[in-house]
């Protein structure tokens, strides 16, 4: 038993900066969207926290929220399994529930995603934010394609390449979290319509809406977060393409505006 724990301590000691991520990433999701689900249990409505695409696929986007935040749960126990995993040294039963936990965690996430798709399709047939539409479909399928990756880590055993790519997606997974939240301080500062057309002075003659602003601010989150995730752990060098797909993830929403704005 002792052996055991001093097993399932190494692993956590040398794995905790990406397991505390993970769970720390769930935990904004949950902090974020918890006042929704109570608004639309109570109220029957999202409140303040929908989007314009609701308008234009509205049941979609309610299983979309209902079925991502009962992935929540889900999200807190795969690293708890993950580390019991590595603290018994034939533990049949536990790797089996921890790979087809995993599993099903891959197929939610992407029927997640591919929701996500289809609001975004929706939202684009009605909407001339074009910003927008790249935003949504980026978010979609850097989730697809880098929790596929972090299983494909794990059928090799290479456990520290699949923690980093379960980490790259879960920082997507996050992002309509931490943009509610960013809306939020945002209001806070007494922006009240952080998705409003209204166009905002930048300087120089030009003016962009504020719901572009908004998106810009919110699309830094992966770059931000990355950094500040793999700088402690020299991972530039070990995943050079994730920093460049980050610096894309902010670069092509901000040419999307500068277009929009320059042919205004």
């Amino acid at each position: 038993m002792r052996q055991e724990q001093q097993q399932g301590g190494e692993f956590f000691k040398s794995h905790r900066w990406p397991l505390l991520t993970i769970l720390a990433y769930t935990a904004i999701s949950a902090i974020a969207f918890t006042p929704r689900l109570i608004d639309y249990l109570t109220e029957g409505h999202w409140g303040l926290s929908a989007t314009r695409a609701f308008e234009f696929a509205p049941n979609a986007l309610n299983t979309h929220a209902l079925f991502g935040m009962a992935l929540i749960p889900l999200f807190l126990l795969q690293p708890i399994l993950g580390t019991r995993l590595m603290s018994r040294k034939f533990s049949t039963a536990t790797k089996l529930i921890h790979r087809w936990h995993g599993r099903l965690l891959v197929l939610a996430t992407s029927i997640l995603s591919i929701l996500g798709f289809y609001i975004t399709y929706a939202f684009a047939a009605n909407s001339d934010s074009i910003t927008s539409v790249i935003f949504m479909f980026l978010v979609a399928l850097m989730v697809i394609v880098f929790f596929i990756q972090a299983a494909i880590e794990a059928r090799k055993n290479r456990i520290a390449f699949h923690l980093d790519s379960i980490v790259f997606s879960m920082i997507f997974l996050s992002v309509p979290a931490t943009g509610r939240l960013i809306e939020a301080f945002m209001r806070s500062f007494g922006i009240d319509n952080t998705r409003s057309k209204h166009l905002v002075s930048i300087g120089f003659g030009f003016q962009v809406e504020l719901v572009d602003i908004t998106i810009l601010v919110i699309s830094s989150v992966p770059l931000i977060l990355w950094s500040f995730y793999a700088l402690p752990r020299c991972a530039y060098r070990s995943h050079p393409v994730k920093l460049m797909i980050a610096v894309a993830f902010l670069g092509l929403p901000f040419i999307a505006v500068a277009a929009q704005t320059l042919l205004r």
